[in-house]
């Protein structure tokens, strides 16, 4: 299996955030579907931010599908800035291991 995006911080399965066997579609694919469907769930395990994840471009780090912080939007967001951020007490966003994977849409609130 290759991880695609990961955390440095541990190499245990809640820090390989996307990995190939996710089959994500790309950025443009998952905004053009009629239903995109949320595959990956990330979260601030110190927080209230979550990242839910229906389309990916490796080439560029982009990331598409749904935010849920202090806003709640659709929209693009960089891998790469979410695989370097520490919580508090230096901690990484977790990868939701027991999540399944559901519409975006369905998420909203």
């Amino acid at each position: 299996m290759s991880d695609l995006e990961y955390s440095t911080f541990q190499k245990r399965p809640a820090y390989r955030y996307i990995r190939s066997a996710d089959r994500l579609p790309s950025v443009d694919e998952a905004r053009m579907a009629d239903q995109p469907v949320a595959r990956v769930k990330v979260f601030d395990p110190t927080g209230s931010w979550t990242w839910y994840i229906a389309g990916y471009d490796p080439e560029t780090r982009r990331a598409w599908g749904f935010v849920d912080g202090f806003e709640s939007e659709v929209g693009t967001f960089d891998m790469g800035e979410l695989c370097a951020l520490r919580g508090r007490f230096g901690l990484p966003v977790d990868r939701d291991l027991y999540w399944t994977p559901r519409p975006l849409f369905g998420l909203l609130r």
